[in-house]
């Protein structure tokens, strides 16, 4: 009896052991899978605040053109024929947590060499605020902050050109202050002060603000951009008959402003943009205005090599003086070609008019095309 009930025993035991440890084995899988589900998430966790191995990353992003330009100024029969150079490479690197620093140099057809198109730091004491300082672009609107890999002309409008006239685009020193509101507000004020100077004006800084609204389909800015300067003038006593002559340099102070509002939609089959610009040019003591509305339509072609082919269609309106009824109108149609993936490689091709209109009656003044080849690494 006794040999019957060890062996019963051992028939009871045996499997009972056999199925405990695989058992023990499946928790000690399991414990070891959850810590390193731990680890991933805290990895990735750091990760996204910035302190992993991203902390010191170094992104590295370029643009390149090459066209050529015919410029037919029908005003004096004359046909200009140019090339086109464009590069730009900007390094935006973040060498701590909180502080990030941009740089960029470009290169345009007929310089001699490089020059700085940005370099300026940022530090985000906050998620909601940073301050940045350096040399920068203005905060302004829409087309203005496009850069070359993200517009399809090769050259802004006419509006932008005679803002520019005034000296309130150029790159400047800077110290701003950026502020978010939510995901998709942001408020922009800020101070820049002159590089250099134009011969008419003594340029002292500037004041710019602007406030943005972006969401994954609205775009809408509404900047500001007041200039502060002196203007160099000839105050002249008596005349060279009565014996004597006399000439002095006054400074007068002048102060050049300009608001734009700029919008944009981007819908599955086409993007609008339109901007409304206005301001005043203290030194011809006028009010000048700009309309601009543009339409583009990316169409994906479905294909491994073209990619994608984007019919374009701008139209401007623009015054010199307010009170006058003539203006300036300029008319641009372009095709661009894809290829690659996000068509980072493009062919770009662009017919454009410009009219003056005077008392009711239009004249041709320019007829310009342009094609270039634009690659975006």
């Amino acid at each position: 009896m006794t040999r019957f009930g060890i062996l019963i025993l051992a028939m009871v035991l045996i499997p009972a052991i056999a199925i405990a440890k695989p058992d023990k084995a499946e928790k000690q899988d399991k414990a070891e899978k959850s810590v390193k589900l731990e680890k991933i998430e805290k990895i990735e966790k750091e990760d996204k605040e910035g302190k992993g191995k991203n902390e010191n990353e170094i992104k590295v992003s370029s643009v390149f053109e090459a066209g050529i330009d015919i410029n037919d100024k029908k005003s004096n029969s004359e046909t200009a024929y140019s090339r086109i150079g464009y590069g730009k490479i900007e390094i935006s690197a973040r060498p701590v947590r909180k502080v990030r620093a941009e740089f960029g140099f470009e290169y345009k057809e007929g310089d001699s060499y490089l020059t700085i198109d940005k370099l300026y730091g940022q530090y985000s004491f906050a998620d909601f605020g940073a301050v940045r300082a350096g040399y920068m672009k203005k905060s302004f609107g829409l087309e203005e902050s496009a850069g070359l890999d993200e517009r399809y002309f090769h050259s802004r409008s006419k509006i932008n050109d005679e803002v520019e006239n005034l000296g309130v685009l150029d790159h400047d020193l800077t110290l701003q202050y950026r502020h978010k509101l939510g995901e998709s507000l942001r408020l922009v004020g800020g101070f820049s002060w002159k590089v250099d100077s134009t011969k008419a004006w003594r340029h002292r800084y500037h004041q710019n603000y602007s406030v943005e609204y972006e969401s994954p389909k609205v775009n809408l800015i509404l900047a500001g951009i007041i200039g502060h300067y002196s203007r160099d003038e000839i105050i002249e006593y008596g005349n060279s008959r009565d014996g004597y002559f006399y000439d002095t340099t006054a400074y007068s102070d002048m102060n050049p402003w300009v608001v734009s509002l700029s919008f944009k939609y981007t819908a599955k089959l086409f993007v609008s943009e339109s901007e409304f610009t206005f301001g005043e040019n203290p030194l011809a003591d006028v009010y000048i205005w700009g309309v601009r509305i543009q339409e583009y339509f990316p169409i994906e072609t479905g294909f491994k090599g073209l990619r994608q082919v984007i019919p374009i269609a701008e139209a401007a309106l623009y015054s010199e003086d307010m009170e006058s009824k003539d203006f300036k109108a300029q008319l641009r149609a372009g095709l661009t070609f894809g290829f690659a993936k996000n068509s980072a490689f493009q062919w770009r091709n662009t017919y454009g008019t410009r009219l003056k209109v005077i008392d009711g009656d239009s004249e041709l003044t320019h007829r310009r095309f342009d094609t270039e080849v634009v690659v975006i690494f």
